[in-house]
């Protein structure tokens, strides 16, 4: 089975406000769909994790006017569940309605970046997954990041590495970095990705970091 990494960017009066909050407010660390209930009828719910000041954040939801309802659970110091129920919009029908077909599954979740992008999984067969791409408005620059086999378990651990820190470490683990004894050097790693060794150490570092705090933080969830 197909997948495709899809990068979405939208122009500035397409995005939805939430979106552009992100885009011109440092209040908003990261901002995730997780879940969503997509019907027949005007409302759609989602569930959204949303790192960053949460005030700012419920402030510019209740400024939606086509926002019904939400509910905010904290998590932990910096991070929250967002459970909302908003009425459609017609960018929403444009955007959401080439990808319900036979034959395509957006895998959750779908991760909103500043400067208009987001990002999010689509896995099903070849001809049903281009036909989706080839119907999302043009004004919707879509570039496709990765083409693979889909694997269920790449979605149980995700430390959320920007694609240069995965790249880093993808280069590391092809070329023996990580064996022990090293089988290559930060100079070797730094090669694979055009990169200078400083710049491909502090990915190193970066994505290491990232990966054990989430390894941590699965555990203790576990």
């Amino acid at each position: 089975m197909k997948y495709l990494r899809v990068e979405l960017r939208f122009p500035s009066d397409l995005l939805h406000p939430i979106h552009r909050l992100i885009d011109e407010s440092d209040a908003v660390d990261r901002d995730v769909l997780l879940h969503g209930t997509i019907l027949n009828e005007p409302r759609d719910t989602f569930l959204f994790y949303v790192e960053g000041d949460i005030d700012v954040y419920t402030d510019a939801l209740r400024a939606v006017d086509r926002i019904r309802a939400f509910e905010v659970t904290q998590i932990d110091e910096t991070g929250y569940y967002v459970f909302l129920t908003q009425r459609r919009d017609d960018i929403d029908e444009a955007m959401f309605g080439p990808l319900q077909r036979t034959g395509v599954v957006v895998v959750p979740p779908i991760d909103f970046r500043p400067n208009g992008i987001a990002r999010l999984t689509i896995i099903g067969n070849g001809g049903a997954l281009r036909d989706a791409l080839a119907e999302l408005p043009e004004r919707i620059e879509t570039t496709v990041l990765r083409i693979g086999e889909y694997d269920w378990r790449q979605d149980l651990f995700d430390p959320g590495l920007t694609d240069r820190q995965f790249d880093a470490v993808a280069a590391a683990v092809e070329c023996g970095y990580y064996e022990s004894p090293r089988a290559a050097t930060v100079e070797d790693v730094a090669d694979r990705i055009d990169a200078s060794p400083s710049t491909a150490s502090e990915h190193l570092r970066k994505a290491e970091s990232a990966m054990m705090s989430a390894f941590m933080d699965l555990r203790e969830l576990s």
